[in-house]
């Protein structure tokens, strides 16, 4: 297994590859920004990194190698780019796996860039398939993961200036020029494996240094150019703790309508990544500030905007308490469907109808409320049918007050069960008072079926 040593900085000894130009309402906002829309500054920046890397991000591996005695690399990886290599074609990992093993973390995935295209890529693994159509990329599937290689690719000349959005994306170019085409700095470095050598063609290590999010090129163009990369914004600067640069949250702020130009998979893929990483709280107030929850979710959106105008601060503390909540969750490593992801989110919508509405017409309620967001998302049939569910059953949870609570043992033994239970934990927890008393007696009634069913292994519920 190949171990992760103290990596080094080559100079960047190339000039920046040409983006389009500026749009005009970003070229009117140029003296106020105080920046060229292009990063051509990017070499100078480099240099001053020469040498070992800043102290900061070499805390961060140096300490992680220390505590755990090497810090291994994906040993899939590992053969993968081997093999290329052994091919007679360059590859390095790349992207967030770089990012997060300066950071000193454990990358949830080890993605691949090389020289190679993806026809060549697939010749040298049997167990390899090219996916995706406006951007291509292969696929190495191993018994426990899926490793993506991608070909370096160069940037793109807009054919419509009014119109920047990429609809294809499968010109190949140079290492450098593909760093240039990425979206954000810290999501631009390549690790040379076999030289042990960190590469930064655009300042992505400066940028770790000073915990900021910074595009790659002008924002207001490369959020034209692909609005999902808004949605990335503010994913990493929530999941890292990082800043947002001046000109990005502008960017934010101006460009956020184009995310009604991308395609709803993309969209609802992001959505859950907002959400499963343990940042969903600050996500969620970063897409409020900026506008762009109104674009991404209008029906969240008019809810919120409701309470704000009403002043109902119960309403927004619930919901933020919530996130926390959903959060801690995360950090603890419980299990998160798509469906607990989506009933957090979807939360404000429903919870008037939880509170107040009665059990008949709150069916009808979610449908109604649920059904549109659906649509526009393509969300999944089984995710839409698990999150009517679970707001359905959080009247089922709470009792009322003079009555007995009743324990429903064929309740529980529905699919939907315990995610509707992990939804009314965390209500409860953000809520507190009575909610949070059902909650108390409803984890000591499981636990006392549990344990009667372990000394009655033939009890029949029915």
């Amino acid at each position: 297994m190949r171990s992760f040593r103290r990596p080094r900085l080559i100079q960047a000894d190339v000039k920046p590859a040409a983006r389009p130009s500026a749009a005009p309402r970003a070229q009117a906002k140029e003296g106020r920004r105080g920046r060229s829309p292009v990063r051509g500054d990017v070499v100078a920046g480099a240099a001053a990194h020469r040498g070992d890397l800043p102290s900061a991000v070499d805390r961060g591996v140096i300490d992680t190698a220390v505590a755990d005695g090497t810090l291994s690399l994906c040993p899939e990886a590992t053969r993968v780019i081997d093999r290329i290599t052994r091919s007679g074609f360059t590859a390095y990992l790349c992207g967030g796996c770089v990012r997060d093993l300066l950071l000193g973390g454990r990358p949830k995935d080890f993605d691949i860039v090389t020289s190679a295209t993806p026809r060549q890529v697939k010749r040298l693994f049997r167990n390899s398939r090219i996916i995706g159509r406006r951007f291509r990329l292969v696929h190495v599937t191993f018994p426990d993961k899926v490793l993506e290689v991608s070909t370096f690719r160069s940037a793109l000349e807009p054919t419509d200036a009014k119109d920047l959005l990429i609809h294809q994306d499968n010109t190949f170019g140079t290492p450098a020029e593909d760093a240039f085409r990425r979206d954000f700095t810290v999501n631009g470095l390549f690790y040379d494996l076999a030289e042990h050598r960190v590469i930064d063609f655009v300042g992505g290590l400066r940028d770790l240094n000073r915990r900021t999010i910074e595009t790659i090129g002008d924002p207001w163009v490369r959020f034209r150019e692909d609005p999902v990369r808004m949605l990335r914004a503010i994913k990493f600067a929530s999941r890292l703790n990082f800043m947002l640069a001046d000109d990005v949250y502008e960017a934010l702020i101006d460009c956020r309508t184009e995310l009604r130009k991308a395609a709803p998979p993309r969209l609802l893929e992001e959505i859950l990544r907002l959400m499963n990483l343990g940042g969903a709280r600050d996500a969620a107030r970063l897409l409020i500030r900026t506008g762009m929850m109104e674009d991404l979710c209008p029906e969240v959106h008019e809810v919120l905007d409701a309470w704000a105008r009403r002043g109902d601060r119960g309403a927004w503390d619930a919901w933020w308490n919530l996130l926390a909540a959903f959060d801690a969750a995360v950090t603890a490593g419980e299990p998160v469907s798509n469906a607990r992801l989506f009933s957090v989110f979807f939360a404000p919508l429903f919870e008037r109808e939880i509170e107040e509405g009665p059990p008949r017409g709150m069916s009808l309620d979610i449908e109604d409320g649920l059904s549109p967001i659906a649509a526009r998302l393509r969300m999944a049939r089984k995710d839409t049918y698990r999150v009517r569910q679970m707001f359905h059953a959080q009247k089922r949870f709470a009792s009322k007050p003079g009555t007995r609570r009743r324990f429903s043992p064929s309740m529980t033994a529905r699919d939907w069960f315990e995610d509707a239970w992990f939804l009314f934990r965390l209500r409860a927890e953000a809520e507190g008072g009575a909610l949070r008393d059902d909650a108390t007696w409803w984890a000591e009634a499981l636990e006392s079926d549990e344990m009667e069913r372990r000394d009655h292994p033939g009890r029949d519920d029915a």
